[in-house]
């Protein structure tokens, strides 16, 4: 069996050995950053792309609620026009019933 000894020396391997790790340790933290910080910069175009496209939409969805609000007002005050035109005529043709009535007795 192998049987391990410590020591309390430090030789050159041992000081190779640890820079070695904390080289590794240290890059892959470094490239594991790099990489998220690439991820969340192309999430974030990717966003404010999407962003940029729904507020098209609502910016064309309000252009023609306005629209169609100026139609519906439009329409109504046409509406009105026509319903007080129909009520004179209704008015007209009473009187001429009234008098032609009166012009029978």
């Amino acid at each position: 069996m192998i049987d391990p000894s410590l020591v309390p020396d430090i030789k050159f391997g041992h000081l190779v050995q640890a820079g070695v790790l904390i080289a590794s340790a240290a890059g892959g933290i470094l490239g594991a950053y790099l990489g998220l910080r690439g991820d969340i910069d192309t999430q974030r175009a990717e966003f404010r792309v999407a962003i940029a496209g729904h507020e098209a939409r609502l910016v064309a969805a309000e252009r023609l609620l306005d629209e169609r609000h100026g139609e519906d007002r439009q329409f109504q005050t046409e509406m009105r026009a026509a319903l007080e035109r129909v009520a004179r005529s209704l008015a007209e043709i009473k009187t001429e019933l009234v008098q032609k009535q009166d012009r029978g007795k």
